[in-house]
């Protein structure tokens, strides 16, 4: 061929000279022996017999595969039939009960309590025992009815953490109590590490990829934080709050604009990392001792039943501390609320109440964020002792926080179960599901939000079976 190929390009007379050769070698009987030995004709005789088994080799083919078309459509349309019949009852096992539950949680006039309960029934339909996976089955029920979707988005997370001074953890020689084993200044100190990025919260929201902003809101010194992840608030309260075993902590003004920085920067951060859950955390010496007094306004319970040992200086427990501690207790309920010998105090204690003459501006500004998620149906991830009293203000003030609360960790204080003893009647008082129990039981105290960013890829897990795990019907098909 290359040759046939070759002449045609020197001449165009040589084509047909070599048909014309082509023509005398057949037609003469004497040159049949010629014929096979011209390489020219060797070479068109097996491009012939090649073209020539080729078109056999398709005509057979068509005759055996296609010998009944009639046939053979209906044996295609049969089994078309026949694999529909197979799937679709796994597409309408799915389907079926995973529609109904998106129907309810996208219809805009569900409520809370139905959403849950429609992602609840999908959830029991999943491939597992009902109930099996436990608290993740109540977690990815709760995000789904706040996100309005069975494919919750958990991939982006921000931490939020508030830092302030209480005037009762000064040392008694500067107008406070000494309620801590640690210093004031410690507080300050911790911010630095948290700037530097060596501190607990800057090494487990990089482990967990979570964004980290710190807010200082009022650590005592006119020296601010502006820089990093670490800030200060135009609005902080510079001195910190007063000693509340002698004074409010703060005046009416001065809570709602803690109150109000919460607000603004959960705003700030969800707009500016898009993310959809927040773990709230805080740092502040002193701010066990007023979450302490703020859970036994709110419980009416004895101090004795709410005060545990704080930050530990050593890994013993100092019952003297804790003696110091309900005793400082005592004379603040005593000094705003009336209390008895006992500490215990009315059952009227208002939140708002509670806050200002108690609270810290840390802990005020976290109960304001608290309120701005549930106004944005975010998720927060409840740290611990001090995020709890917080939440447990919050949702005194708005019941509707309960549905965005997912508690992260079992305290080491006791006083944390008789916040969520409380903030569990409130959810039934409101038809709002409520979780038995937190997420983890490691005896974890550090504070400074480490508690909750443990806790996020538990809620990203919860996400992911919820979106993602096959139905039991899928299964067993």
């Amino acid at each position: 061929l290359r040759e046939l190929v070759s002449q045609q390009q020197q001449s165009s007379s040589s084509l047909r000279e070599l048909v014309s050769q082509l023509h005398n070698m057949l037609t003469a009987d004497n040159d049949v022996t010629n014929l096979f030995v011209d390489n020219r004709f060797m070479a068109i005789a097996k491009f012939v017999v090649m073209c020539g088994a080729y078109w056999t080799w398709c005509w057979l083919a068509k005759n055996v595969a296609y010998q009944s078309p009639d046939d053979s459509r209906s044996d295609t349309k049969n089994n078309e039939t026949t694999e529909s019949k197979e799937t679709k009852p796994k597409e309408d096992a799915r389907s079926a009960v995973r529609s109904e539950a998106s129907r309810i949680l996208e219809r805009p006039t569900s409520t809370f309590r139905e959403r849950y309960d429609a992602t609840q029934t999908y959830l029991d339909a999943l491939a597992k025992p009902v109930g099996s996976l436990g608290l993740l089955e109540s977690w990815a029920a709760r995000l789904a009815a706040l996100q309005r979707t069975l494919e919750p988005t958990t991939d982006r997370v921000a931490c939020l953490i508030f830092a302030g001074d209480h005037g009762a953890a000064a040392a008694p020689a500067d107008g406070g109590e000494g309620c801590s084993l640690y210093p004031q200044a410690v507080t300050r100190s911790v911010l630095v590490g948290l700037q530097r990025g060596v501190a607990g919260a800057s090494v487990l929201s990089k482990a967990n990829d979570v964004t980290l902003r710190v807010v200082d809101v009022g650590v005592v010194g006119e020296d601010t934080f502006q820089g990093g992840n670490v800030i200060s608030s135009p609005s902080k309260l510079v001195d910190g709050t007063r000693n509340f075993c002698k004074e409010s902590a703060m005046s009416s003004e001065q809570c709602k604009q803690c109150i109000q920085i919460g607000k603004n920067y959960l705003k700030e951060v969800v707009a500016e990392t898009k993310s959809k859950v927040v773990v709230l955390g805080e740092v502040g010496i002193g701010n066990t001792t007023s979450s302490s007094a703020l859970i036994a306004a709110l419980t009416s319970r004895p101090p004795e039943q709410i005060c545990g040992g704080g930050a530990f200086a050593t890994r013993e427990l100092q019952e003297s501390a804790v003696a110091k501690k309900i005793s400082i207790v005592k004379k603040a309920l005593s000094l705003h609320f009336a209390a008895g010998n006992d500490g215990v105090c009315a059952d009227n204690v208002s939140a708002v109440d509670a806050i200002e003459k108690l609270g810290g501006a840390e802990i005020a500004s976290m109960v304001g964020a608290m309120l701005q998620a549930s106004e944005l149906d975010l998720a927060i991830l409840v740290d611990g002792f001090i995020v709890t009293a917080a939440a447990l203000v919050a949702v005194s003030m708005d019941p509707r926080v309960c549905r965005v609360l997912f508690f992260a960790s079992r305290s080491a204080e006791s006083g944390q179960g008789m916040a969520l003893e409380k903030i569990k009647a409130i959810s039934r008082a409101n038809d709002i599901p409520y979780d038995e129990t937190p997420a983890l039981s490691m005896g974890l105290r550090m504070g400074e939000a480490t508690a909750g960013l443990l806790a996020v890829n538990l809620l990203r897990s919860s996400a992911a079976v919820l979106s993602s795990m096959a139905t039991i019907q899928e299964i067993l098909s």
